[in-house]
């Protein structure tokens, strides 16, 4: 077919420059970026599968020809398989499985390995095995779970041969299943399910045994109501900094977000009605933690990708509405790798792929109250950083770092610059660079300017989110 040969011959080309540019960028220092926002940045050109960032109807159509339709989108699911680790010695991080669930056409879109795209369930045997397939989730054995509610029942799926093959159903639970909704996977292999209808979240054994039922009731006289997306962190997880036991749901249509203790006890509330000042209609669609247990939302409504820590504050908002890089079609659909911080959105005709960085906003100057010399430099991080505050001067300082490459939290961060320890030195002002910590920071970085007011007075510079 025409598209195959094409793919070969792009592949070639690729492959060529792919080892080019390691060979040049392995010991080159991180791009630096100013004027974009810095939260999610896309992959360089050798990070990804032959340059692409952004899936596009065209882009899909050369890899799956007819077979390529996008109708409502829903969740996404990554993993970096076992079997890829024990056959590459230096598997690249960008060689992960994604599953998404094409729900409108009623089959599942995933990559058998870098270079194909395959889809289960428009043909053949697998004709007509969903009706409508919502959530996903991906376990580095290859086995691999889809909720369909109009079915009802949840779908177990393995790997073979790089082939995604049906294995049977999860057994329900007592009163059956009624509208399964989300589910998640956590380190160990247990699954957890939630039932909008039934306004309950399950959790299974890696066995497929039903362990434990939460809700309609909660803690805290707080009632279920319509679960829908769900994740899971626990204190074996690998690839956690804090090594937390949370399950997080979105529940009442999208427009609260609960954090629970893994025995189902509410621990936070985050209501919608909330952030209406800022944020007068959105909907939380699909979420995913990363490696920091930060908490990553889609909204379909806003077009956006709103950002919260682990307790629930809010630290930003990526996106706007638009075709195109740095913007968003009704996004819905969420993966996060958390190993390497890779991030999978899937939108209403296409997907992108990022990866996690920090960026800095609203950066300012102003004179301490507590000394007339001290300055405050201020500043809010999206993400954990490699954090450098430099000072620009004429003649340059043999020592011009207040911090060089120290790790920092997100949220308000303050460094502190007593003026009188450069005098006679004409001090310009202040370079901030935040370099996150997963894959991107070898390779970009975000930096801002503060210009040193004339006069000790308050000075301020906004750097927004598209």
């Amino acid at each position: 077919m025409l598209h195959e040969y094409m793919l070969r011959i792009h592949r070639a080309c690729v492959l060529t420059l792919i080892a080019l540019s390691l060979a040049f960028y392995s010991w080159a220092e991180p791009r630096i970026i100013e004027q974009k926002p810095t939260s999610l940045v896309y992959p360089p050109f050798w990070h990804t599968p032959f340059g692409i960032h952004r899936g596009t109807p065209e882009l899909l159509k050369m890899f799956l020809g007819d077979r390529s339709i996008l109708k409502e989108p829903q969740d996404l699911a990554c993993t970096l398989l076992l079997s890829e680790l024990e056959n590459s010695r230096n598997t690249a991080e960008f060689q992960v499985t994604i599953l998404g669930a094409n729900a409108g056409q009623g089959h599942l879109i995933y990559n058998p390995d870098l270079t194909h795209l395959e889809v289960l369930g428009d043909r053949g045997e697998s004709k007509r095995l969903f009706s409508y397939p919502l959530g996903t989730a991906l376990h580095t054995d290859g086995s691999a779970y889809v909720t369909d509610p109009r079915h009802p029942a949840v779908f177990r799926l393995v790997l073979e041969n790089k082939k995604l093959v049906p294995a049977g159903m999860l057994t329900p639970p007592p009163g059956g299943w009624k509208q399964p909704w989300g589910v998640a996977l956590d380190s160990q292999g247990s699954l957890y399910v939630s039932d909008a209808k039934r306004d309950q979240l399950f959790v299974y054994s890696p066995k497929g045994d039903l362990l434990q039922t939460i809700g309609p009731q909660l803690s805290e006289q707080i009632r279920l109501s319509q679960p829908g997306s769900l994740t899971v962190v626990d204190p074996l997880e690998p690839w956690s900094f804090y090594h937390d036991g949370y399950i997080f749901v979105i529940d009442q249509s999208g427009k609260r977000l609960l954090r629970l203790d893994l025995a189902g006890r509410v621990q936070k509330v985050l209501e919608a009605r909330k952030l209406t000042e800022q944020y007068p209609e959105f909907t939380f669609a699909w979420m995913e933690l990363d490696y920091y247990e930060n908490v990553w939302i889609t909204d379909p409504v806003r077009s956006q990708i709103h950002k919260f820590n682990r307790q629930l504050a809010y630290l930003t908002s990526y996106g706007r509405v638009g075709n195109g890089d740095y913007r968003f079609e009704q996004p819905t659909g969420l993966a996060i790798h958390r190993h390497f911080g890779q991030v999978f959105v899937a939108e209403k005709n296409g997907a992108h792929y990022f990866w996690i960085g920090s960026d800095i906003l609203r950066a300012q100057v102003q004179q301490d109250a507590t000394h007339p010399h001290l300055l405050r430099i201020e500043f809010f991080l999206t993400e954990p950083a490699w954090l450098t505050v430099e000072i620009k001067s004429s003649p340059r300082l043999r020592q011009p770092f207040l911090s060089k490459k120290q790790w920092a939290d997100s949220g308000q961060r303050v460094v502190f610059w007593n003026s009188e320890q450069t005098k006679g030195i004409q001090t310009e002002g202040f370079w901030i660079t935040a370099e996150a910590t997963y894959s991107s920071a070898r390779y970009m970085a975000k930096r801002v300017f503060i210009p040193r007011p004339k006069l000790i007075s308050s000075y301020s510079l906004s750097s927004r989110e598209p």
